[in-house]
């Protein structure tokens, strides 16, 4: 008879009867065995072992747009309730993400903040992937009722919206070229 309490003893005799006391460190529970949680250990532990963070090659769902070598993963807008919406609600985002924002024709495009939490970078880009403007748009104060536009200075389809002082960082001004600035292959604005 095998006893599974965390007794101390090794062994002990009760009626007649030979108990083995088995015990398992909390550790190893779950796991049925010493053997399979040094297996699993050897498995996942060398994954752990790098000081630096990796960044990822691929984002799914999301659409790499580059710039001077620069990487952006990129939520696509590419109908009109997903430029409504915009990046409204969000308190933050991840260093190298953002939004792209596609137009089913050139136009003067002018963006406001309302729902906004953070502030932005913007950056306004030609049929040709060239930068036009970039601007930083702030939020707005909580119970504003007036919000600023943004507003390029020529007509474009696509605009970049990316954290506050992600352009300034990377050095990053109108005149750059950009890649994959229409959008997800196959995409069509409406």
């Amino acid at each position: 008879m095998i006893n599974n309490s965390n007794e101390s003893s090794l062994e002990s005799r009760e009626s007649g009867i030979t108990t083995i006391s088995v015990c398992t460190p909390a550790v190893f529970r779950g796991f049925g065995s010493p053997f399979l949680f040094l297996l699993m250990l050897a498995i996942f532990l060398p994954g752990c072992s790098s000081d630096k963070a990796v960044k990822l090659q691929n984002r799914p769902g999301k659409h790499l747009v580059e710039i001077q070598g620069q990487k952006v993963w990129c939520l696509i807008a590419d109908d009109a309730s997903s430029r409504a919406r915009g990046l409204m609600y969000r308190k933050n985002m991840p260093e190298d993400e953002g939004m792209l924002f596609l137009f089913p024709a050139a136009s003067s495009q002018g963006f406001w903040m309302k729902n906004c939490m953070m502030d932005l970078d913007i950056a306004y880009i030609d049929d040709d992937g060239i930068i036009v403007d970039v601007l930083t748009m702030k939020a707005p104060e909580p119970g504003a009722v007036l919000y600023p536009r943004y507003r390029s200075s020529q007509p474009v389809r696509y605009v970049l919206e990316t954290n506050a002082g992600w352009f300034e960082k990377h050095g990053i001004i109108a005149g750059e070229s950009v890649q994959g600035f229409r959008g997800p292959a196959g995409s069509n604005p409406r």
